[in-house]
């Protein structure tokens, strides 16, 4: 698989829900664009975090980057936004996926999951 990294077009749309680059304190964050890379060269790829190509940054800046951006919210809001604007969310392909053969035990009295989505 050839990752590719995100366009300006995309940028444009996923800057706006990062964190600033400048912290309170200390040294100033590294390139948002570069870490943001970084972090989905890890999660396309498969690879780990130590496998992370030094161009992005070091491995554990992508991370802690990861983890910030979790902590906020920042994915779903670039999801949402992302499909307002009528960006091509691609389907994944069987052939770029795998399942476990081995039995699965349902559980019981346990309720599915359900996904709010508000508007």
């Amino acid at each position: 698989m050839v990752f590719r990294e995100i366009d300006d077009d995309l940028w444009a749309i996923v800057q706006s829900h990062l964190p600033s680059t400048k912290p309170h304190v200390g040294r100033p964050r590294c390139d948002p664009r570069r870490l943001f890379n970084g972090i989905l060269y890890v999660l396309s790829t498969g690879c780990t975090w130590a496998d992370v190509p030094a161009k992005y940054g070091t491995k554990s800046t992508v991370h802690r980057y990861h983890l910030e951006l979790c902590e906020m919210g920042a994915y779903q809001a670039i999801f949402l936004d992302l499909l307002r604007s009528g960006y091509e969310i691609r389907r994944v392909t069987p052939s770029h996926s795998a399942t476990g053969t081995g039995p699965a035990q349902a559980k019981r009295n346990v309720s599915p999951m359900k996904i709010v989505i508000k508007r």
